[in-house]
């Protein structure tokens, strides 16, 4: 499923209206429809319900008209107010503010003096509808809208968003000083930046995206470059297993991690790697850490690597590396590997000449010092930053890293031809292309040490099965997060641990099988 910004649903009803010919006060009409089934949904138990409308001056107002005339039709008692004067209204909302006072409906003008009275009313109604600023605002509130928008998050009345929380951007997610913190979103015909990623997300509570009839050429003619991994692309692409196969058949992954107090990291990586269907996997490690992993990886093979004092890997094992490399299909380096200077050169070293695939983590990335090497590199590359070994890497702060997720992340992929996975709440996949994938699978449970050593283990497992690494990425990053949700249900986020969710990868790759 395609995302988009304001700025691109905003073409996309202008050339529905403009090219194709449908009118927009059809569109509005449609939209006022979806939203009434959902406020219908919500209100199923209440008797006699009362709803507040809060409209404001533009199309979002407009839906807001829509939604009271057919809610004043279904019987239900419906007072609507707007924040601004009538004259700023035109286009296809005043038609349907038109049609509200053709049949009498009342619709009052919000004023300063009349807040404290308002607030009483929010707090006796059932329901109040935010239909008041739309995918179209950026920047400080200016206004009214502030105090309102406080009032409004002050009751304890539960709220639906017409299109989008008032005061969520939805371009960027960002809210500048205040937004209407929702129970339920209705978003019109494709879901907004806005509400999938943080901190908009927070204040958009359960998001229903409704078809309101835009044509799909319209939608394909825009070369969207922004979409969902769902779980219909994880089914269509996962490897199917054939009956009269051997372990050849899936691929031979080598994963150089691992350090002194570090081995759980490497362990992590290449369970992973085999829980979601690695044929021959392995894992070179410090020599003297060699025997650890030997008695905690039955179904890897291990390699003792050259070591400093300190016990990480030494300038030596380069060459151990390379041979090691030999028939391999892809390599996986960097969880727990340390920190230093031989450790420094031997990844720059590796970037120079390994010309297989590579998936680099944690400390692999923090040995990186020249980003150039990156696109140099004639097979592809996998990053697996979060937002503060993205921010070292390239010069930044964590705030902005946060500060244009999408847009930054979709920049250095290209800039660098690397598919980069930028970890956090909401994952993104950047390729090299300048496509950019979101993920929503996941939750808070996953925020501790180890987690992104599976999701590495993942990445890799899948790749060397002969996945396009983008693919393979994009289905690691889905299935993670989903066994962490699996995880969560029964373990709570509390409770959850990386290792926890080899014991969940089954169950999510069933369940995503079965549809």
């Amino acid at each position: 499923m395609k995302i988009v910004t304001g700025v691109e649903m905003k073409e996309i009803d202008g050339q529905a209206i403009e090219d194709v010919g449908i009118p927009g006060v059809v569109l509005m009409e449609r939209a006022g429809m979806k939203v009434v089934a959902e406020v219908i949904d919500l209100l199923e138990q209440v008797v006699e319900p009362e709803v507040i409308i809060l409209a404001g001056c533009g199309n979002n107002g407009g839906d807001g008209f829509v939604v009271s005339r057919l809610l004043a039709d279904e019987g239900i008692q419906v007072k609507t107010s707007v924040l601004g004067q009538r004259e700023e209204i035109s286009g296809d909302a005043k038609v349907n503010l038109d049609i509200l006072e053709n049949l009498n409906l009342s619709v009052t003008e919000i004023k300063t003096e009349e807040l404290s009275t308002l607030k009483e009313d929010l707090e006796q109604a059932d329901l109040i509808i935010d239909a008041l600023l739309g995918t179209g605002i950026t920047g400080e509130l200016r206004g009214l809208y502030p105090e309102l928008i406080e009032l409004i998050n002050q009751v304890t009345t539960p709220v639906l968003a017409v299109d989008i929380p008032s005061g969520v951007e939805a371009g960027t997610a960002k809210v500048r000083s205040v937004a209407v913190k929702a129970e339920r979103t209705v978003t019109f015909g494709l879901p907004k930046i806005g509400t999938l990623l943080y901190p908009g997300r927070e204040y958009v509570g359960d998001l229903k995206v409704v078809d309101i009839g835009l044509p799909e050429q319209v939608i394909a003619e825009q070369e969207l470059t922004t979409e969902l991994i769902t779980a219909e692309l994880v089914k269509q692409n996962l490897v199917s297993r054939k009956q009269n196969t051997h372990k050849g058949d899936y691929g031979r992954l080598l994963i150089v991690a691992g350090s002194q107090g570090m081995t759980g990291a490497a362990m992590l990586v290449a369970q992973a790697s085999l829980r979601v269907g690695a044929g021959l996997v392995t894992v070179g490690i410090p020599s003297s850490l060699n025997h650890i992993l030997e008695s905690k990886l039955v179904e890897a093979m291990t390699y003792p690597l050259a070591e400093t004092e300190q016990v990480t890997l030494a300038l030596e094992a380069e060459q151990q590396i390379e041979e090691l490399l030999d028939g391999k299909d892809l390599l996986a380096i960097g969880p727990g590997l340390g920190q230093g200077e031989q450790l420094t050169t031997l990844i720059y070293n590796l970037l120079n000449t390994v010309n297989i695939p590579l998936v680099i983590d944690a400390d692999g990335l923090n040995a990186i010092q020249d980003l150039e090497l990156l696109a140099q590199r004639e097979a592809p590359t996998v990053l697996t930053p979060h937002p503060g070994e993205l921010a070292r890497l390239v010069g930044l702060t964590v705030e902005q890293i946060e500060e244009d997720r999408i847009g930054l992340a979709s920049k250095l992929a290209r800039q660098y031809q690397v598919v980069l996975v930028l970890k956090g709440a909401q994952t993104i996949v950047a390729t090299p292309t300048g496509q950019v994938y979101l993920n929503l699978t996941g939750n808070a449970g996953l925020a501790t040490g180890g987690s992104g050593d599976l999701l590495t283990g993942m990445i890799a497992g899948l790749a060397v099965q002969g996945l396009e690494l983008v693919t393979a990425t994009l289905i690691a990053v889905y299935l993670h997060g989903f066994a962490g949700d699996l995880a969560k249900d029964k373990l709570t986020e509390y409770s959850l641990i990386p290792s926890d969710l080899l014991d969940y990868l089954p169950q999510a790759i069933k369940k995503i099988r079965r549809g």
